[in-house]
C-alpha cells in the first residue's frame, strides 16, 4: 500500500513538472533599454571622474614627496630620514585604503542607483508572468541554470519590453498579443 502511494505521489509530481510553463529573460539586456539607464550611467561616470581626480591628486602629492625624499635624503640625519620614510609609507597606505574605499563606494552607488531600474523590471516581469500564465521566469544573466530547452521555455523578453514601454524593432513581435498585461 505504501509503495503504491509513493508511486502515485511520484507520478503526480512528475506530471506537474512536465506541465510547468516557464519563460526566460535577460535583465542586463532590459536595463540597458530603459531611458533612465543612460541617466544613471552618466551620474556614475561623473562620480567615478571625481574619485579618479582625487586619486590622481593624491598620487601626484605622493610622487612629489617621494622625489623630494630621494633628492634630499643624503642631507638628513638618520632620525629625520626614518621619519620621512615612515610618512611616505603612511601616505602610500592611505592611498591604497582610499582606492579600496572608492571601489566599495562605487559598488554601493551603482547598486543604489540601479535598484529602481531593477525594481521596475521585476514588476514588469511579474506582470508578464501572470499575464502569460507562466509558473516562473528565469533571469539568464547569471547562468544559474545548466540548460534551457527552447522548445519548452519561452523567451519573454519582447513581452517585458512591451510591459516596460520600451521601443521594439519592427522585427520583434509579442508572443501573446491577445493577452492583456496586468497593471
Amino acid at each position: 500500500m505504501k509503495r503504491n502511494l509513493f508511486i502515485l505521489v511520484a507520478f503526480v509530481a512528475m506530471s506537474a513538472m512536465a506541465q510547468s510553463k516557464f519563460g526566460y529573460v535577460s535583465y542586463r539586456e532590459l536595463v540597458k533599454l530603459l531611458p533612465e539607464h543612460s541617466i544613471v550611467e552618466a551620474h556614475l561616470d561623473e562620480l567615478q571622474a571625481k574619485y579618479e581626480a582625487e586619486i590622481e591628486r593624491s598620487e601626484r602629492e605622493f610622487n612629489q614627496k617621494y622625489i623630494d625624499f630621494i633628492e634630499e635624503q643624503s642631507q638628513f640625519p638618520d632620525n629625520i630620514r626614518i621619519k620621512r620614510h615612515k610618512e611616505l609609507q603612511e601616505l602610500m597606505e592611505k592611498a591604497m585604503a582610499f582606492k579600496h574605499e572608492v571601489n566599495n563606494a562605487m559598488c554601493e552607488a551603482r547598486h543604489e542607483m540601479m535598484k529602481p531600474l531593477y525594481d521596475k523590471i521585476d514588476e514588469a516581469v511579474t506582470n508578464v508572468c501572470v499575464a502569460g500564465d507562466y509558473d516562473y521566469i528565469l533571469n539568464t544573466d547569471e547562468r544559474a541554470y545548466i540548460a534551457i530547452n527552447p522548445m519548452r521555455g519561452t523567451d519573454v523578453t519582447m513581452e517585458v519590453k512591451i510591459e516596460l514601454g520600451v521601443e521594439c524593432t519592427q522585427d520583434e513581435a509579442p508572443l501573446f498579443e491577445d493577452t492583456q498585461l496586468v497593471e
